[in-house]
């Protein structure tokens, strides 16, 4: 929040802002308002996704936590979802079984599908949030998208 203050305070106009993780939480966009907008975030999830399961948990985390759910609470929910497949597949509960397993997955999650490569690495879909209006909007996959991109970003003094 504090990099997008300075950048108005110092005329600094990118058409386009990409910030990694410091600006997925809900808080940013109402510390910073419409001088958020356009920063585009990738937190891996947005609660707008058209996965199976996504409707339900989100009701649930309502439900017990009387607000909608965060672009972390996801791929959190994901990890357990993999973790849970895994365990009912692994052949035993050690830890070489149940990496091998992990490494196996191959599942539908409230991310979209995943799979890990070789070295471990997860597979999954690149999500793009985009706050506009104060509000984080899905922006990419474009068969997930909210809103579409907005692009160039205007200007501070502009908004």
């Amino acid at each position: 929040m504090a990099i997008v203050k300075q950048m108005k305070e110092l005329g600094l106009n990118p058409k386009l802002s990409f910030f990694v993780r410091a600006a997925d939480g809900l808080s940013c966009g109402t510390s910073l308002g419409k001088d958020g907008d356009y920063v585009i975030t990738s937190p891996g999830w947005n609660p707008a996704v058209k996965y199976p399961g996504v409707t339900q948990m989100l009701q649930a985390h309502q439900q017990k936590y009387g607000k909608s759910a965060e672009a972390t609470t996801g791929p959190a929910y994901a990890i357990v979802q993999i973790l849970a497949d895994a365990l009912g597949r692994a052949a035993r509960y050690d830890r070489d079984s149940l990496r091998e397993a992990i490494a196996a997955t191959d599942l539908m999650t409230v991310m979209g599908p995943v799979t890990f490569n070789a070295d471990g690495t997860g597979k999954v879909v690149t999500v793009l949030n985009q706050w506009q209006n104060g509000k984080q909007e899905l922006v990419w996959p474009p068969d997930q998208q909210t809103k579409p991109l907005a692009f160039p970003a205007i200007p501070f003094k502009e908004r």
